[in-house]
């Protein structure tokens, strides 16, 4: 009797989950049949594209960025490393596009515990225009990149315009369980908060931003030891009373030689980084994932065949949820990439998920984190400390790097 209540119950949280991601799938839809604004204001920008090492495609990264269709714009990319081989590949850029605005900069003193931050820091006082946007290195945008987002600026209230990403090029299961998570859980949930609620979900690969509006919310000292600079840095701007605007536009990122370990390394950071902000929301988190309840489901009816519910066999009900969240995953995939998910991906779905559900497990408890080389403890607000005492840094200002 008792087993076969647990059975109901879980059955009942399993039929929950469904509807809270069906919910945010269908929101996710609407976000994405929105089209991009085609007329409004295309101020100068300045992009801001930190770099290290060389990621997935970094030349053709920086060539979509340098063949965009809008009028005014520079392009200033930034290593902390004046060795860095990134910074070659962004001199080899400059020399195919001489008509392009573009400058290296490197060697700047870090301000706080992120690595990111550090490098943005060092470029954004050589930004010759008001509005920046902040570019992450391995994405790679259509020609009409900027005017898209640049359109939302039309509504004089929008402080800050963020992207929906979509990952593609995978070689490898790493680089493709990426981009799976990527076109379900992640996409869903930075589009169904923008539609559903009153607080943004940013993912900063793509920022766009005036800098009245970024010195308002405390610029970037402000987040110069949080991990979550992106989301924090959104709140900010939020609070200061501007609005944070998702476009539809899809942005690429390029995601070709991943490892397991890298996928299984990104992911449990970002766990760590959402339970130390939101730990209410990160506790629900499993309800936007139904694919871990509905084969636990599974597992415990195939062990108990006698239990019905509702008169019906739970394996059964839950043979029929895991078809519908994998047909709710294949469409979401072919309205982002506009092809049809490979036999491949749709079979690594389930094992995506289950992992994910591992590293948010693992997120509840764990405060290590290491990013690009840096080893940090990280607490509420996502706040960095470092995790052994850091040498002491020469303070020397930023140039502009002389990469042949």
């Amino acid at each position: 009797m008792v087993l076969s209540s647990l059975i109901t119950a879980w059955t009942l949280l399993c039929g929950a989950s469904l509807a809270l991601t069906a919910l945010a799938y269908v929101s996710t839809h609407a976000v994405l049949g929105r089209d991009p604004p085609r007329r409004g204001p295309r101020p100068p920008i300045s992009i801001l594209k930190p770099v290290r090492g060389l990621d997935d495609g970094l030349y053709d990264n920086l060539v979509a960025l340098a063949r965009q269709d809008y009028p005014s714009f520079e392009l200033l990319v930034g290593a902390e490393d004046p060795d860095d081989p990134a910074l070659l590949i962004a001199a080899q850029v400059r020399r195919d596009f001489p008509g392009v605005s573009i400058r290296l900069v490197a060697g700047g003193a870090p301000i706080g515990h992120n690595p990111k931050v550090n490098n943005l820091a060092q470029l954004l006082p050589l930004a010759r225009h008001p509005h920046v946007l902040i570019s992450d290195s391995n994405v790679r945008p259509g020609p009409h990149y900027l005017a898209a987002l640049a359109g939302e600026l039309a509504d004089p209230r929008v402080g800050l315009v963020h992207n929906v990403i979509v990952g593609a090029g995978e070689q490898t299961t790493g680089a493709l369980l990426e981009n799976l998570h990527l076109a379900s859980f992640v996409c869903a949930s930075v589009c169904a908060a923008s539609a559903l609620t009153d607080q943004p979900l940013v993912i900063g690969k793509s920022m766009l931003m005036h800098r009245d509006d970024l010195e308002r919310a405390g610029g970037l000292a402000a987040v110069k030891d949080l991990l979550a600079e992106d989301y924090q840095l959104a709140r900010r701007i939020q609070a200061s009373g501007r609005v944070v605007r998702l476009s539809p536009f899809r942005l690429t990122t390029i995601n070709t030689e991943w490892d397991l370990p890298r996928f299984l390394g990104r992911h449990l950071r970002w766990a760590q980084m959402r339970r130390r902000q939101q730990l209410g929301w990160y506790l629900t988190e499993p309800l936007g994932q139904p694919m871990v309840l509905l084969m636990i489901l599974l597992a415990a009816s195939l062990w108990r065949p006698d239990i019905a519910v509702f008169g019906r066999s739970p394996a059964a009900l839950a043979i029929l949820g895991i078809a519908l969240k994998l047909t709710a995953d294949a469409a979401l995939w072919h309205r982002l990439r506009r092809e049809v998910m490979p036999l491949r991906a749709l079979l690594l779905a389930p094992l995506k998920d289950l992992l994910i559900f591992a590293l948010w497990c693992v997120g509840l408890v764990r405060r290590r984190v290491e990013w690009r080389g840096h080893w940090m403890r990280i607490g509420p607000q996502s706040r960095l400390v470092p995790d052994a005492p850091r040498p002491a840094t020469p303070t020397v200002p930023a140039s502009e790097a002389r990469a042949p």
